[in-house]
């Protein structure tokens, strides 16, 4: 995904909408059925049984990651709508927000969303 994100940075505007529209429908669509998620496809049945990723079993509530990769998702697609709309600074900005989150996720199993969503739980404001 954020090979996708770097490529439509070096393409540039409009063409770099390109690949940041896949990388926004792999994520949402990929969300609500799992074989068009190529990036989960290719850890499952390439690097995970190549040896090149381990798997790691955790119990864990996965729903606001679902939450997560919808809401990502949809601003990569938006940011791609923006990007060919002229309005490349905020198209950038919001598709490298996401990147780093994505990145935080897939290196450090860091959930952004779910940090914040732990923290106004713990304030008090419940979403789950």
């Amino acid at each position: 995904m954020i090979v996708l994100v770097a490529l439509a940075f070096v393409f540039g505007e409009p063409l770099g909408a390109l690949p940041l529209a896949l990388a926004g429908a792999i994520m949402l669509v990929g969300r609500f059925w799992w074989p068009a998620d190529l990036v989960r496809q290719f850890v499952w049945r390439v690097a995970e049984p190549a040896g090149w990723l381990p798997r790691i079993e955790r119990e864990e509530d996965h729903a606001t990651r679902r939450v997560a990769r919808v809401l990502g998702g949809l601003v990569w697609l938006a940011s791609a709508a923006l990007l060919v709309s002229g309005f490349a600074t905020v198209a950038w900005v919001l598709s490298f927000a996401i990147a780093i989150m994505v990145a935080l996720d897939a290196s450090v199993d860091f959930c952004v969303l779910c940090f914040v969503v732990a923290r106004l739980d713990r304030l008090g404001l419940k979403f789950s």
